[in-house]
């Protein structure tokens, strides 16, 4: 889950103190309630994917590609937003369950939206409602978990939701899997936009039903803690969020894990900017949009198992393998674009199911090591400044590999993150080493 400056707060509460009193009817009742709305929810956000499916569906519609790029940018300027402005209002809600279904319902209302401006034809309608729509779905994805952290603090114990977890990726993925492919079968002789309209409408269906589950579930009154109004912490300013941030600059343990973490920016942006160039060759093809969605859900429905086995024995291992897929995959995949052979739409399938096996290899494996090397004291504040840095970084990067996209070709992006990536595993093996001496002491 997502956390920024304020929202760390709120995670470190949710997570730390002990689960809120509830009837055992009612907690046998919420785990699976809770595992099916998290399996639904996964598959609504799978088969309308903000990071493949519509990116690819953005091109399709012959937007600049530009404008199909930095929707990544756009999505994460609306998640920075949430973290700075919203959490404080978030942590202060008492009862939940009700503002998740909203959220569920505003993103299926947004992908609705998105269609319906793609209906009129008009270019720079669909730029605006695209641009409108992505921002709208960062703000209220990252309020959304932040609301779902708090609330699984209260209502699940530790492993139920590690449970939940596991069911929600395998369950989600298979079923994302199946629904894909029959709509495909059921569609694949229609107008491609009738193919993709169709696609979103199940996503958007299952976004409503995923709502309707929440509030099935039975969230107790007593999770309400009006008494904890008087402890709130008083809002830092951004002077003083900056200062926090720079401050630990002074620590050679964080210095070090900064030094990693840069590179792994752009490796985090393969998978949109792969279902581009991918999006770029096949965006007319009966199969391309079913072929990404396919590679994706499998990627994930793979890397759990796969990458908890590796992760038990080496952090570093995950990610010097992870950056090394992402460059290896790239490099083939920029190959046969340039020799003019990458127009089967199985090659960019393979690419993108590799790079979103890596990446989230990469982005457990990462955390995890944070985990280890971040002295318990530092810890939160290291977690928040290492988000504020990434995820600006990654703004300002996915702006400009947009950019150069749309003046030259993605296939120049896609370079730039193979060479990041190979960068990114070289910076892993000499960075990642244990730490020695004491890390809560600041470098005289």
């Amino acid at each position: 889950m997502r956390l920024g400056w304020a929202g760390i707060d709120l995670w470190k509460d949710a997570t730390a103190r002990p689960m809120t009193p509830e009837t055992p009817d009612a907690a046998k009742r919420n785990v699976p309630v809770l595992t099916g709305q998290s399996i639904v929810s996964q598959v609504a956000w799978t088969l309308g994917s903000p990071s493949v499916v519509l990116p690819f569906l953005a091109v399709s519609f012959e937007l600049p590609m530009f404008v199909a790029g930095a929707l990544v940018s756009v999505r994460m300027v609306g998640s920075m937003i949430s973290d700075f402005f919203l959490a404080q209002s978030v942590a202060a809600k008492s009862q939940k369950k009700r503002a998740i279904a909203l959220t569920e319902a505003v993103i299926g209302a947004c992908l609705v939206t998105a269609m319906a401006a793609a209906a009129t034809g008009i270019v720079p309608l669909i730029a605006v409602i695209f641009v409108s729509v992505f921002f709208v779905i960062g703000l209220v994805d990252e309020v959304q978990n932040l609301m779902f952290t708090d609330l699984l603090g209260d209502h699940l114990h530790s492993r139920s939701r590690m449970v939940m977890q596991y069911l929600q990726l395998g369950g989600g993925g298979l079923c994302a899997i199946g629904l894909a492919l029959l709509v495909h079968q059921i569609t694949k002789e229609n107008p491609p936009f009738s193919r993709h309209s169709t696609m979103i409408g199940v996503s958007v269906a299952f976004f409503m039903f995923s709502g309707l589950l929440m509030l099935a579930m039975t969230e107790n009154a007593g999770t309400a803690e009006p008494a904890k109004k008087a402890e709130t912490k008083p809002k830092l300013s951004f002077r003083a969020n900056v200062q926090g941030i720079l401050s630990m600059f002074e620590f050679p343990w964080f210095r070090r894990f900064m030094i990693m973490r840069m590179p792994l920016v752009a490796v985090t942006l393969s998978v949109p900017f792969f279902a581009l160039i991918a999006a770029e060759a096949h965006h007319s093809s009966a199969q391309g949009l079913t072929a990404m969605i396919v590679s994706s859900a499998s990627g994930y429905l793979v890397s759990g198992p796969l990458w908890q086995f590796v992760n038990m024995k080496s952090h570093r291992a995950v990610m010097m393998v992870g950056t090394l897929m992402v460059a290896a995959t790239g490099s083939v995949l920029l190959a046969f674009h340039f020799l003019g052979i990458d127009h089967d739409v199985h090659l960019h399938a393979i690419a993108l199911f590799v790079v979103t096996v890596a990446v989230t290899g990469i982005s457990s494996a990462r955390k995890l090591y944070f985990l280890d090397i971040a002295p318990k004291d530092l810890r939160v504040q290291g977690t928040a400044a290492v988000k504020s840095i990434t995820r600006l970084s990654a703004v300002l990067l996915s702006a400009a590999l947009a950019a150069v996209a749309h003046m030259h070709e993605v296939a120049l992006a896609v370079a730039f993150i193979v060479a990041a990536s190979l960068v990114s595993c070289v910076t892993c093996y000499r960075m990642m080493e244990p730490v020695r001496e004491d890390v809560s002491q600041p470098q005289e």
